[in-house]
């Protein structure tokens, strides 16, 4: 009997045993994450697997593989053993960019032809919605210091930026709100690998929103400026979606019970946190733009 991921079964996009959540973003980013690759890349066959909360807590279907980080090494020694040429995507998520992040980024330092996608719910939402290293600036989470501060002090990581320069030849942020832009992202990704996309997909019961305001709060995160949208393709750094003019965050954070806390001093402290971020964009974008000489 054949493996999963050797099946010619191709017509459902959907999760093995994944019981998530009504309106999950995560499922809904890796749903429509497969349907662009496999309306992509659907004649060459190729391997879908990961892990996550949203993604599934069991495996993607297609794949036969249950994993807590990429394990690329692993699956490219196997396919070569049993020669198996065929495109390689993960797709994980709740948190598995800290937890794996050893082995994702050995396989893009060692020039693995794979894509990366990580579904990014900003914690550890299947194991008691802790924080990991995405997760932003004051958003409570379930492990956080006493006393006055109840959030997450740190700004989030940018893996983004530790990818590009670590042989991966695309790389990208993408938001389920944003659909156009994250397929067009997934299918440029897929012709420069190594690709790494990380899409940010809210989390209902650890941000504490209503189960039908999940792509709102996705796209809201966009354009408060929380969440910018570029990527580096080519040598090439650019936004790919500007907000001109940005929506007030306090319309972002109202909507979820992990900013309750906020104070007005609060809402002052991440609005330069964003005033941050959209600086370090244009910098990038000025250091890594299109040559114009």
């Amino acid at each position: 009997m054949k493996m999963v991921m050797e099946r010619e079964d191709k017509e459902l996009f959907m999760n093995i045993t994944a019981n998530q959540c009504p309106g999950c973003p995560e499922n809904l980013a890796a749903k429509l994450s497969m349907q662009i690759v496999f309306e992509t890349l659907g004649e060459d066959q190729p391997i879908v697997y990961g892990q996550g909360c949203g993604i599934g807590r069991d495996f993607l279907q297609r794949s036969g593989l249950g994993t807590h980080d990429s394990g690329c090494a692993a699956m490219k020694t196997a396919m070569a053993i049993r020669g198996i040429d065929r495109p390689l995507v993960v797709i994980d998520g709740d948190g598995q960019v800290d937890m794996g992040l050893d082995d994702l980024a050995s396989a893009f330092q060692q020039g693995y032809q794979y894509m990366h996608i990580v579904c990014d719910n900003q914690g550890h939402s299947a194991s008691g919605s802790h924080a990991t290293g995405s997760t932003d600036v004051l958003a409570r989470v379930s492990s956080r210091p006493t006393g006055r501060i109840q959030g997450r002090i740190q700004g989030r990581k940018h893996f983004t930026f530790m990818l590009m320069f670590s042989g991966a030849n695309y790389v990208a942020t993408a938001s389920p709100s944003h659909f156009r832009d994250l397929e067009r992202k997934i299918k440029e990704g897929l012709k420069r690998l190594p690709a790494f996309i990380q899409i940010m997909t809210p989390c209902n019961p650890s941000w504490g929103y209503d189960d039908d305001k999940g792509v709102t709060v996705a796209k809201l995160a966009v354009t408060t400026g929380l969440w910018p949208l570029y990527e580096w393709k080519d040598g090439v750094f650019r936004r790919t979606i500007s907000v001109p003019r940005r929506t007030p965050v306090e319309e972002y954070t109202r909507l979820q019970r992990r900013y309750a806390h906020l104070s007005r001093e609060d809402f002052g402290a991440i609005n330069g946190y964003i005033d941050e971020m959209d600086d370090l964009v244009n910098r990038m974008e000025r250091a890594f733009g299109p040559d114009l000489d």
